[in-house]
C-alpha cells in the first residue's frame, strides 16, 4: 500500500511511516508516497523487502523467540507459562499449578496437562494456530523434575 515513508535502513527496508493525513508536513520531513506494508514486528518495511528470504528468516527467528518466552520444553512437549484457565482466569504454570499436579501424582490421580507441538515458526503464531499444536498428556514423575528444573533456570536467570 502506498503511504508517505522515509527509508530509515535501506538494507532490511525499514521505514518511517507516516499514518495521519497531513501529507504538507510529511513532505516537510522529506517523506513520500512509496509502496510499504507492516511486518511481523509491527514496524513497516519496503514491500518489495517484505517478501524476501532474509526478512522471512528475520520473521521466523523473531517468532521462535517469543514462542521460547511463552513456552518451555519437557519430555512431554512444550508447556505454555501462562495458562488461561475454564473460568476466564490466568496462573503461571510453574508457580501457581506445579505443587497442586505433584501433589495429584503422589496420590495416585492420573493429572492430564496441555502440552504443544513445536510451530513452524514461517507461519503466524496466531492463536488458532496454536491451538492445532496442543495435546493432552498425563503428567509424570519425570516431567515434575523438569518443570522442578525449569523453575530453577528461571530463578537463577
Amino acid at each position: 500500500m502506498y503511504k508517505y515513508a522515509k527509508i530509515t535502513d535501506a538494507t532490511t527496508g525499514l521505514c518511517d511511516v507516516g499514518l495521519g493525513t497531513n501529507e504538507k508536513f510529511y513532505k516537510s520531513v522529506g517523506m513520500s508516497k512509496i509502496d510499504v506494508s507492516q511486518g511481523f514486528d509491527g514496524q513497516w518495511y519496503l514491500s518489495e523487502k517484505i517478501n524476501n528470504n532474509e526478512y522471512l528468516q528475520r520473521a521466523a527467528e523473531y517468532r521462535k523467540n517469543i514462542f521460547e518466552k511463552e513456552f518451555f520444553n519437557t519430555s512431554l512437549g512444550w508447556i505454555r507459562r501462562e495458562v488461561l484457565m475454564k473460568d476466564g482466569s490466568s496462573r503461571n504454570f510453574l508457580s501457581d499449578l506445579l505443587l497442586q499436579i505433584k501433589a495429584g501424582l503422589e496420590m495416585g490421580i492420573n493429572v492430564n496437562i496441555l502440552t504443544y507441538k513445536l510451530p513452524d515458526f514461517t507461519r503466524e503464531l496466531s492463536d488458532d494456530y496454536i491451538i492445532t499444536l496442543q495435546e493432552t498428556k498425563s503428567a509424570t514423575p519425570e516431567f515434575i523434575q523438569e518443570c522442578l528444573m525449569q523453575t530453577v533456570t528461571d530463578w537463577e536467570g
